[in-house]
């Protein structure tokens, strides 16, 4: 059995109703996507390495990862911190904004937390607000023990969701991205990201970039239009079949990358595993929030047993 450790941080989600309620549920990027791949294959072992407090929220989050079949074994508990918090507005065309609550969250010494634990794994994911919310003693550390797991023949994959609000500006962001791309096998790197931190218009665009880097499958994420995905110097198209109906996009990303994830590791071509993704990006976005139900996405995407 595969074990995949994903790395980031999980918030307190707050979704905006009609009028003043609000919706609780817990998110996060990259734990987006580690539930939707534990979700989409069986057989594959999620662990999630972050950082939570010993508040109440910690606690119940901690009980949903249970529930969910996450491993635990890496979550860590800091006494003096917090879990993070963030809203979501969403427009009548499902877009969403978002405020944030997470500065010096517990996640935010995930890598200090660590210390004295051996993570070991096949594959290692994380992304770059994974990165963006540490310190640089504590990037510092992430990268050696991405080098450390490397050295064990683990392939690091890496999504560059980029946040500004995050890095204290785009140089700082454009450098640990390309630090992240220079030491990963398998990225994810979206065309609004991309255009948006580097000016990259493109998927050609985006693909010279990372010609420089020794990555061995690369999946651009185009939107809603299609995934081109450029391995063994081949590079191949994927179309995606438009959603007529969207609902809410908050993970639409983080679940094409767990359902890519749930295909390639159980032994799906790499354009399978693409349509494989788009298939439960489309389910996610047909739902309010970015954990949606477990019924729903077993009704309308074929679970790998």
């Amino acid at each position: 059995m595969k074990k995949v450790v994903v790395f980031g941080e999980c918030m307190l989600e707050l979704v905006s109703k009609q009028g003043d309620t609000l919706h609780k549920g817990f998110a996060g990027d990259t734990y987006n996507t580690a539930i939707y791949l534990n979700r989409c294959a069986a057989n594959v072992s999620v662990s999630y390495l972050t950082a939570l407090g010993n508040d109440l929220l910690s606690s119940e989050l901690l009980s949903k990862m249970d529930e969910e079949g996450i491993n635990t074994e890496y979550v860590l508990r800091s006494e003096d911190r917090n879990l993070g918090l963030y809203m979501v507005h969403t427009d009548a065309d499902g877009e969403r904004t978002f405020t944030y609550w997470r500065q010096n969250s517990a996640a935010t010494q995930s890598l200090n937390l660590l210390k004295g634990h051996k993570v070991e794994a096949d594959v290692f994911y994380f992304s770059a607000i994974s990165l963006a919310i540490l310190d640089n003693d504590q990037k510092a550390k992430l990268f050696e023990l991405m080098g450390e797991l490397k050295g064990t023949g683990c392939k690091i994959s890496f999504d560059p969701n980029y946040r500004p609000k995050l890095w204290t500006s785009k140089i700082e962001a454009q450098k640990w991205t390309d630090a992240a791309y220079a030491v990963s096998d398998l990225v994810f790197p979206g065309g609004d990201d991309h255009a948006e931190l580097y000016g990259h218009m493109n998927a050609e665009a985006i693909l010279q970039h990372l010609a420089q880097y020794e990555i061995e499958e690369i999946v651009v994420k185009n939107g809603a239009s299609s995934v081109n995905i450029f391995i063994d110097n081949k590079l191949d198209s994927v179309p995606i079949e438009p959603v007529e109906k969207v609902v809410d996009t908050t993970a639409a990303g983080d679940g094409f990358n767990g359902g890519y994830l749930a295909a390639r590791l159980t032994g799906s071509s790499h354009t399978d595993s693409a349509r494989y993704g788009a298939k439960v990006a489309a389910t996610v976005i047909g739902f309010p929030g970015a954990i949606i139900d477990k019924q729903a996405l077993a009704t309308h995407v074929n679970l790998i047993q």
